[in-house]
């Protein structure tokens, strides 16, 4: 019995079918790619929905949480969550209104800010890291640890490559 296709199969065999000359060796990876980032995007989405929590609220929480005095600036958020200024403001806002962080007075620029988890953010963005985690362990779980070695060397190298 003939293994079922997946959608990317699918739409390779069509091109194929439409034009045989048409080189889809990319398409083999980097369509499935696409199609495995739109799924685990979205039940990341839904699992951080539980947390009241969007991909970008989530990512700056996370950052907060994973520096040790959980606080950053503006400009050390913006580098490590690769967001531009104004996204990031908005952010803020949101999570401010929410209570999950503060702006402190920064000791070593008058005009600038520390962006600083509350109590009430780290209990939140705590409990939302290790539902997270154990998300994305399900998702690989049925990958053998070699192969989830291998897959995980693979992406670390094409994302060097890609980011320069």
């Amino acid at each position: 019995m003939a293994e079922k296709t997946d959608l990317i199969g699918a739409i390779i065999e069509d091109w194929q079918q439409y034009d045989a000359t048409l080189n889809t060796n990319g398409t083999e990876v980097v369509g499935r790619v696409v199609r495995l980032a739109s799924l685990i995007n979205r039940q990341v989405d839904e699992n951080l929905a539980q947390y009241d929590l969007q991909v970008g609220e989530f990512d700056v929480l996370a950052a907060l949480l994973r520096n040790p005095s959980h606080q950053l600036t503006p400009s050390q958020l913006q580098t490590v969550i690769l967001i531009s200024s104004g996204g990031l403001s908005n952010r803020i806002n949101r999570l401010e209104k929410r209570g999950w962080i503060e702006r402190l007075p920064d000791a070593n620029d008058k005009r600038g800010v520390i962006v600083s988890l509350t109590a009430s953010g780290k209990d939140l963005i705590t409990r939302a890291v290790q539902s997270h985690l154990a998300l994305e362990n399900t998702l690989v779980a049925h990958l053998s640890g070699a192969s989830q070695g291998q897959m995980a060397t693979l992406l670390h190298d094409w994302l060097k490559k890609l980011e320069g």
